[in-house]
């Protein structure tokens, strides 16, 4: 049996042993014991701190029948398996120092230590089960720690300055280099054809891409999106390619017999890692409902979104107010769902610099909105209009008096400070433009009737100006 000379002691948590359990030990100190006899026992060199923990925890117990098996014990770090340090003739001495609230010795010897003492001592058990709660304490049979360095010091400082590359933009989103994993700028066309052509087998689709082997993803992307191939397997090919442009066409259907799968291809946008270069997303004639629309919530750089044709109403609008800080360009053309109540979500999207409201039903009252909503914001936008408000700016001048001179009035505010005659004056003037415009009537009902055409007419020139000031395109049928 090995004998061990010195037992590891960790004066903070008496009950720490590292690699041997408690029975084996003592067995080879009460062996140790009887070798030395009675006048040897005091080169033991025991800890101080161990005798009492072993004098006051362990008495009343048989050791020898206790389970000799070191698989419940906590191992320390800085021990390895098997014996050898407990057999080294020189442990260092200050491993572990003894834990005192109060400043006091390092190391304590036990010198004149009894012969009997020890051995009652060693006939007693050590109570492993009981709980160890001594207010922070470590857990029962691990090794608290403890600093080595007592003393204080003193840290010199040498603050260094750091220098950033002028080249890289302050936000991710504003570099497309960032905004997506290195790996895919390694992206090669020769293996997204190979992919594109085992998702779509019996076409020839690889010799038709081999033309583009040496372009970009984007140019696979334009030929898939033109003749009609996109579909959900497709867009998993490049959902981490640096692709900045999907126009999807009305093929994603059925028209071609090849996508089937509806919309749940829009499906793909729906991951926040997918398609982080997006910039501009077409749906011309294709036909989604308002929930697809949910899909691309989240794409961080798309700012030209196209729903031309697409069959959305008020709703789809209001679920694009989350793409308010990064779209830029908005068409909403040729959907007669959408009406003025739509304008309130338009107004949310304070970056649109173009937009397009061709063939709505959006009528005067929602533009006359709008052209306000501009003027207090001091917003440019080029704006196309529904054809029925074009002629209606064309054909203004027959609805009042367009550049009144004094003595009449252009304020609305102040129509309730003047006379019934000026009322009557101001009329008038207006009904020689419009003859539907009564000049007569209680003071009342003329000064409402002149408040409400001033305000009009005030409402249509910040939409005159709008138009003419920003080249605006408009159509007629």
């Amino acid at each position: 049996m090995p004998d061990y000379l010195k037992p590891l002691v960790d004066d903070k948590n008496p009950f720490y042993c590292p690699s041997i359990p408690a029975a084996a030990y003592l067995t080879s100190v009460r062996n140790r014991i009887q070798a030395n006899g009675s006048t040897g026992f005091e080169h033991l060199n025991l800890s101080q701190a161990f005798a009492r923990v072993l004098g006051q925890s362990s008495r009343g117990a048989n050791f020898d029948g206790e389970k000799a098996t070191s698989s419940d014990w906590i191992f320390g770090d800085s021990f390895s398996t098997g014996h050898e340090w407990f057999s080294s003739p020189s442990p260092v001495q200050d491993d572990l120092p003894p834990y005192s609230p109060i400043a006091g010795p390092r190391r304590a010897k036990l010198e004149g230590l009894a012969i009997t003492d020890v051995a009652a001592t060693a006939r007693d058990d050590l109570k492993r089960k009981n709980l160890f709660s001594d207010l922070g304490a470590p857990p029962k049979y691990a090794r608290s720690i403890q600093s080595v360095h007592e003393s204080s010091f003193d840290l010199d400082i040498h603050p260094e300055t750091l220098h950033f590359s002028q080249s890289i933009a302050s936000s991710p989103l504003q570099n497309g280099n960032l905004a997506r994993p290195q790996a895919l700028d390694e992206d090669k066309n020769s293996s997204l054809i190979a992919k594109l052509d085992t998702i779509l087998p019996g076409i020839r689709l690889k010799e038709r891409l081999s033309a583009f082997i040496d372009g970009t993803p984007q140019d696979l992307m334009d030929y898939l999106a033109k003749n009609g191939y996109i579909n959900e397997r497709t867009l998993q090919v490049f959902r981490l390619s640096s692709v900045r442009r999907i126009a999807f066409a009305p093929s994603i259907f059925d028209e071609n017999g090849l996508n089937l799968s509806g919309s749940e291809v829009y499906s793909v946008f729906d991951n926040r890692e997918n398609f982080l270069s997006l910039h501009e997303l077409s749906f011309t004639g294709v036909r989604i409902k308002h929930s697809d629309l949910l899909y691309i919530h989240h794409l961080p750089c798309l700012s030209i979104l196209t729903l031309e044709k697409s069959g959305i109403g008020n709703e789809g609008v209001f679920l694009l107010v989350s793409l308010k800080n990064t779209l830029t360009r908005l068409s909403l053309a040729v959907n007669p769902d959408i009406d003025n109540d739509a304008v309130p979500a338009i107004i949310l999207l304070h970056r649109l610099c173009f937009l397009s409201i061709m063939d709505t039903s959006i009528d005067m009252i929602g533009l006359r909105r709008l052209a306000q909503h501009m003027d207090e914001s001091e917003q440019i936008m080029d704006i196309e209009i529904p054809f029925a408000c074009e002629v209606y700016v064309d054909e203004v001048h027959t609805k009042y008096l367009v550049n009144p001179l004094p003595p009449l009035i252009t304020n609305p505010n102040a129509c309730s400070q003047l006379t019934t005659a000026a009322l009557q004056r101001n009329l008038e003037a207006h009904a020689a433009c419009n003859p539907a415009i009564v000049p007569s009537g209680t003071r009342s009902e003329l000064v409402q009737r002149l408040s409400d055409l001033l305000t009009m007419r005030r409402l249509d020139m910040l939409v005159m100006s709008m138009l003419e000031g920003n080249e605006i395109s408009v159509r007629k049928e």
